[in-house]
């Protein structure tokens, strides 16, 4: 039986404030000092820009069982961290943890609910560091929804093509330090038709697809900055006895998932 990632997912926040030079979210967990070395080493120098891309419901085991599919994810990154979502594994308390750096009874989202998080964020600290920051999703999904009130600029689109045109364009612009994009097709499919029907995999298709686009617009954009990119899901997926895929139980189905993170130096 494949066991449960030890590495908890709240350990991300810090470590990508770390990595771009800006302090913790005051609840975070401690940062992978190892990971953010490598990531810094890479780096050379400040990152100055940064694509942080939450693709919905991408499970490790989906990694393991798909390797050529996520062959675009891994030529755009050097580091691969198994992490461990926390419970329960569902969309608003998993990125409740990842962009807070706090365990749900902490942040206050503890089932699938979708509240305005008061305690201190990533997007806080980026913001009081003085970086310009973009959050573009999914209208009323939940990252539509938990960090809302900040000093950011958001962008709410109908669905994951728009998400992705409104992500490049941004990019392209180059008037912001930090974007985050959220897509969910593959979530929005698999619940209907299980977690590797055809359609699913053609969701997954998509959503790797979109972040390969993503980095390429930022090696064109941003080719004179240093800069940060990240693939980061919030939770795993599991098939249920009928058709349909789901998630949000203590099994590492559910709670196993990979981030991706990459540098890439400016080219003076």
């Amino acid at each position: 039986m494949e066991a449960k990632n030890s590495i908890s997912l709240a350990r991300l926040c810090s470590t990508l404030a770390a990595v771009l030079d800006v302090p913790a979210p005051e609840k975070a967990e401690p940062p992978l000092d190892w990971a953010v070395q490598l990531l810094k080493e890479q780096a050379g120098g400040p990152i100055q820009r940064a694509l942080i891309y939450n693709p919905d419901a991408v499970a490790q085991w989906l990694f393991h069982k798909n390797r050529l599919m996520f062959q675009p994810v891994l030529e755009q990154t050097q580091l691969v961290l198994p992490l461990r979502a926390v419970m329960p594994s569902v969309t608003p308390v998993c990125f409740g943890t990842m962009y807070t750096g706090a365990q749900p009874e902490v942040h206050g989202i503890q089932a699938y609910e979708k509240p305005v998080i008061a305690i201190d964020s990533l997007f806080d600290a980026l913001v009081r560091a003085g970086k310009k920051v973009a959050l573009v999703a999914v209208e009323g999904s939940s990252m539509a929804i938990i960090y809302n009130n900040r000093p950011i600029d958001y962008f709410y689109l109908p669905y994951d093509k728009e998400v992705e045109e409104k992500a490049l364009e941004l990019i392209d612009k180059d008037q912001y330090d930090v974007i985050v994009a959220y897509t969910q097709e593959y979530d929005d499919v698999m619940h209907r038709t299980g977690v590797d029907s055809l359609l699913s995999m053609q969701a997954l298709s998509n959503q790797i697809g979109i972040f390969q686009r993503l980095c390429r617009k930022a090696a064109e954009s941003w080719k004179d900055k240093t800069s940060l990119v990240a693939f980061c899901p919030d939770h795993g997926v599991h098939q249920q006895e009928d058709v349909h895929g789901n998630h949000g139980l203590d099994i590492p189905e559910d709670l196993n998932i990979q981030h991706f993170l990459g540098v890439r130096r400016a080219v003076k």
